[in-house]
């Protein structure tokens, strides 16, 4: 097999395969969300793909803090904390770039979860643990109605709002996605090439995600027959519905407490079985996954600079079918890959990769291959 699929022994496959499953979701979905806007056939696919939103964001998230797990286990720990510093803050100069164009951009949080992450390195598996609770816990606050009209109010553009962005009402506010940075942390300390425990992951993601599908559909419901059964008042079962909607509702675009128990689930399963899938298939049907897992940065700014010409364009509209739409993002995704690979053939990385990997652009390591036969990381 051409040698640009073989990864590095520093490279695990299974992880790649999960981050390029999860950017080809997150391309899918921003395809539909900017040329697909009303419900159109076949209906499951376009419920699937709204069920997929955040979702996908949530488990490069999950991956990448396992990855930052795995670099600081290197001998060298200063020298790889200063790596991981500086790929902080080029992933947050790029996202305030890009939010420019792109206010769902998720780098500059991604960003800061490095950094929040380098704080906490150094806890154990329990304690990272807490630290996720904690950070889960107090996003709860964002959801009141005071605390969320007292954060809204903030002139846009101000100091305090980007903080309040950043913090609680931005795409992916450190309060509570950080948890999940945190949980993936976890996750890359567990001895993923053992079988069993993968497994046990994958039934553990599978089960929480179930049973908070579950509570944020039959809790409200039966917390107010209960209370009615009860004696309480109309006013009373009213309120209580609406705050325990606000709490179980699944949906992560709130992010509402049980949605973010839900999308962690959900993206334990997307990397337990891409763990799995990439330990017992072939590799050649799972390549351009992994191309797109190996480079997914120059995927993700390369797909919001293609969305964004592409609607300026004369005719281009937002009622296309959603059919449509899942072809020409994988279409698009199929051509990234195809370039990528030429790509790959003479430098050691995507464009965007080598560009981070070169900052603050001093004492810059080699990303030429040496020759053809060196491999890609």
């Amino acid at each position: 097999m051409d040698n640009i699929y073989r990864p590095r022994a520093k490279r695990i496959q299974g992880y790649d395969l999960a981050r390029g499953v999860a950017i080809f979701a997150m391309v899918i979905i921003d395809f539909k969300t900017f040329f697909c806007i009303d419900e159109t056939f076949p209906e499951w696919l376009y419920t699937f793909i709204e069920y997929m939103d955040r979702r996908a964001a949530v488990a490069l998230v999950m991956i990448a803090g396992a990855g930052m797990t795995l670099m600081l286990r290197k001998a060298e720990l200063t020298k790889t904390r200063n790596t991981l510093f500086k790929r902080a803050v080029f992933l947050m100069l790029c996202g305030i770039l890009i939010a420019r164009i792109w206010p769902a951009d998720i780098l500059h949080f991604y960003g800061f979860f490095i950094l929040i992450g380098l704080t906490m390195a150094q806890l154990s598996g329990p304690g990272l643990l807490i630290g996720a609770a904690v950070f889960w816990l107090v996003g709860f606050l964002g959801l009141s109605d005071s605390a969320y009209g007292y954060l809204e109010s903030f002139t846009a553009g101000s100091l305090p709002s980007r903080f309040a962005n950043l913090f609680f009402t931005g795409y992916y506010p450190v309060f509570p996605w950080a948890a999940l940075y945190l949980l993936g942390m976890w996750i890359g300390r567990r001895n993923l090439k053992n079988r069993h425990v993968t497994i046990t992951l994958l039934s553990s993601g599978l089960l929480v995600a179930v049973l908070s599908e579950c509570a944020g559909y039959f809790i409200p419901g039966m917390a107010i027959k209960t209370v009615l059964a009860h004696g309480a008042s109309d006013e009373t079962a009213a309120y209580i519905f609406i705050l325990l909607s606000k709490l179980t509702v699944i949906d992560l675009t709130l992010p509402s407490p049980v949605s973010i128990v839900s999308g962690a689930g959900t993206g334990l399963c997307v990397i337990m079985l891409s763990f799995l899938c990439a330990t017992s298939l072939k590799q050649r049907p799972l390549q351009y996954f992994l191309i797109a897992g190996k480079n997914t940065l120059s995927l993700y700014v390369l797909h919001i600079l293609f969305i964004k010409g592409f609607e300026t364009l004369p005719g281009i509209g937002e009622d296309y079918p959603i059919l449509w739409c899942t072809a020409g993002a994988i279409l698009f995704i199929t051509t990234y890959t195809l370039l990528m690979r030429q790509w790959l053939k003479k430098f050691a990385m995507g464009p965007l990769e080598s560009a981070m990997r070169y900052f603050p652009f001093v004492k810059a390591p080699r990303i030429m291959k040496k020759d053809p036969g060196t491999s890609t990381g």
